[in-house]
């Protein structure tokens, strides 16, 4: 049985899971995520866009389901996947039961108005990615996760000359995405100008996000984004092909404004591989890699304009008057 979180859910999902997987986004690489404290807001603010929690209980086994919205657009992110209880060689196993809460949640977000889902599969789980698979997603890119825990190569100081984004370089920030990142990504993201605004350097307790660009107003060469969290620090980077030798120097202007010792990660598209090896010199050393998968949940209708002009019946009909030549008498 599929069903929302109730109350006696909470205690179970605060025990260490038989089986659980997160699907990290960047934001939540930055945080721990807590499968007990998502819950616990879809029990009180129920599941919607915003968030969302499934739970399937089958004789002692249960297993869980969890996405989270992206704030103001029609897109959800799948974020944990787990399984607690004995595993009974009678039962499904937990892949089929991901699938059956899986199926639901796509059903859920359509009834919600989500027009897009996303989903972060590491490359090691293949048992789960041929459940996205099986369920309509596909794959639109991979990116690796980078760890920085090795020595600095480089060995240099030079800093970038990047200063904060200001509201004015959105669209160049979003010119820039444009230019680096492949149309099937382009497609696949659907972003605009907004996606970029970061309006002042939000922080929430140890919850950071900011961004800093690097070029003149119209024609930047690099943005550089960071998001931290209790867990760590998460770097993405956008950079232009001529400008790829300054890669370190951007780096290491972002590693400049932090100073704590939490753990530092970069993100890395597939389409950035000619960026690792200089991050290696950096220190940052590969630790994982992710699928990035979407599904929609709306299909486009096609309605040709001009269709309604051939349809019969729908010009109004004018009756012509009769012309009759005058009789003629013999």
């Amino acid at each position: 049985m599929i069903r929302s979180v109730v109350p006696g859910d909470l205690w179970s999902l605060r025990r260490k899971p038989r089986n659980q997987v997160v699907l990290y986004t960047d934001e939540l690489l930055a945080q721990a995520h807590r499968p007990a404290w998502l819950a616990l807001r879809c029990l009180a603010q129920g599941n919607g866009r915003d968030r969302a929690t499934l739970i399937a209980q089958e004789r002692g086994v249960n297993a869980v389901a969890q996405a989270l919205g992206r704030g103001g657009r029609p897109e959800q992110d799948i974020v944990y996947l787990g399984t607690s209880g004995v595993r009974a060689s009678r039962l499904p196993s937990d892949y089929d039961v991901w699938f059956r809460l899986l199926e639901q949640l796509c059903i859920n977000a359509g009834h919600n108005y989500v027009q897009r889902l996303y989903a972060a599969a590491p490359s090691q789980h293949t048992e789960v990615r041929e459940i996205f698979r099986q369920l309509g997603f596909q794959a639109y890119t991979h990116k690796t996760i980078m760890h920085l825990s090795g020595p600095d190569w480089d060995q240099r100081t030079t800093l970038a000359p990047m200063r904060m984004q200001s509201r004015r370089d959105y669209w160049a920030i979003h010119k820039l995405y444009g230019a680096v990142t492949p149309h099937l990504v382009q497609h696949a993201e659907v972003r605009n100008a907004r996606h970029w605004s970061i309006s002042v350097p939000q922080q929430i307790g140890r919850h950071r996000r900011v961004a800093w660009v690097l070029g003149p107003d119209d024609d930047l060469a690099a943005y550089l984004r960071l998001s931290s969290g209790i867990s760590g620090h998460v770097f993405s980077l956008l950079i232009r092909p001529d400008a790829r030798d300054q890669v370190v120097e951007a780096l290491r202007f972002g590693l400049a404004q932090l100073s704590d010792t939490r753990p530092i990660y970069l993100v890395l598209r597939e389409y950035q591989e000619e960026l690792i090896a200089p991050c290696q010199a950096l220190g940052f050393q590969p630790i994982g890699e992710q699928a990035l998968l979407v599904k929609s949940t709306v299909v486009a209708v096609r309605r040709p304009l001009l269709a309604p002009s051939f349809e019969p019946g729908l010009e109004p009909r004018v009756n012509a008057p009769r012309i009759s030549t005058a009789r003629e008498d013999g």
